[in-house]
């Protein structure tokens, strides 16, 4: 994360968001913190129902843990990017002082369907509460957020004036467009209804001014998205499955093969995707990319990278380690005079000896050594 080439000049900015094991009154919460350069996993916070109760509270609990345990390890945050939870942000502004920023998904999913209330309703209600001249505007307005967040250069006030204006592009005024937008080449013509009624310009206004973005401008004028850390949790259900509860040391421990996981290849795969085809420093490279057609859209095509097969060699290692560390010489053995006790290898046994162990009889290979006992 330190070498990144904007590291030094703005810091890194972090995602967080909780993760729960069950749908209703879970026993476990976690809030996995990744750096938002290079999708890294660089904390971890796991808290059970005994440590804190309420389910739904947890998150901040977690959010106040891991990231202090970020910052304390030397990594310079400056900025952490979550949903729209109003007690983080309380705690990410006022007690770490950090820039707080919200997801753009979730801050637009909802805006078509409250657009809907003044752009269709019944026969009586028309140019009423909703107006004919909006019934095209409300998908269109979507999109047209997207562009004001990307666009407005982390400038809250830029970022109203911008949502403001798609008013008047829908009014046919380009003046306030970008330079560069389809709109402003002469002969172009709009894909819309143009809005000439005043009283739906007003209600149209009004409606933009209600929208999350607008109202919480700073929070969204740096167009940050946190759809890695969602995948990071869709990849959890592997190790984790809500529809089984484990103890919280297996919790734990699953977990953290999660983290590896993601780590060995999730995060290798982003890398060969996004800055070489072909990398000798990941496991996951792009061997090849294809086209498919969008099937709402079939002239359109999309682009996809053809990695090769994910593998799990870090649970053989785990292994491996495990048996290095934990592996003890069973020769010289003695008895309790403390001679040195040899194993016998072949002829009768009898109770008491150090008898060579053999499972396979095919091989020559001696799998150990034991105490015979006739029982």
């Amino acid at each position: 994360v330190k070498s990144s080439s904007d590291y030094h000049t703005n810091g890194e900015w972090v995602i967080t968001d909780a993760r729960h094991d069950s749908t209703a009154n879970a026993y476990h919460s976690t809030v996995p913190c990744l750096a938002g350069s290079t999708r890294r996993i660089v904390g971890i916070c796991s808290i059970s129902r005994p440590e804190h109760r309420i389910a739904q509270t947890r998150e901040v609990e977690c959010t106040r843990v891991v990231l202090p345990q970020v910052i304390a390890r030397g990594l310079n945050v400056t900025e952490v990017a979550h949903d729209n939870q109003v007690q983080v942000k309380k705690y990410v502004c006022e007690e770490l002082g950090l820039l707080n920023s919200y997801d753009t998904w979730h801050g637009t999913k909802n805006v078509a369907k409250e657009l809907r209330k003044i752009c269709r309703g019944t026969v009586r209600s028309r140019d009423v509460t909703w107006f004919t001249q909006l019934s095209d505007k409300a998908r269109k307005t979507k999109v047209h957020l997207y562009w004001c967040m990307k666009n407005c250069n982390g400038n809250p006030d830029d970022l109203r004036a911008k949502i403001m204006n798609i008013s008047k592009h829908f009014q046919g005024s380009h003046f306030g467009c970008q330079q560069e937008s389809p709109c402003r080449v002469p002969g172009y013509k709009p894909h819309t209804v143009l809005l000439t009624n005043p009283d739906a310009i007003k209600v149209y206004e009004k409606a933009l001014q209600r929208t999350l973005i607008y109202r919480y401008a700073d929070s969204y004028c740096r167009c940050r998205d946190t759809y890695w850390i969602e995948s990071f949790n869709h990849q959890l259900l592997t190790y984790l499955p809500k529809r089984i509860h484990f103890l919280s040391e297996t919790y734990k421990m699953r977990m953290n093969l999660a983290v590896l996981d993601w780590v060995r290849c999730y995060n290798n795969m982003y890398f060969s995707c996004t800055r070489t085809l072909q990398n000798e420093n990941t496991q996951r490279t792009v061997t090849s990319q294809r086209t498919y057609p969008n099937f709402r859209h079939p002239d359109h095509h999309h682009v996809y990278n053809v990695l090769i097969s994910k593998t799990y060699n870090f649970v053989h290692d785990i292994w491996h380690m495990y048996i290095e560390r934990n592996r003890e010489s069973l020769l010289p053995l003695e008895d309790d005079e403390g001679n040195e006790m040899v194993p016998v290898p072949l002829g009768d046994y009898e109770d008491g000896d150090y008898v060579i162990v053999d499972d396979d009889e095919d091989d020559d290979n001696e799998d150990g050594f034991a105490f015979f006992d006739e029982d």
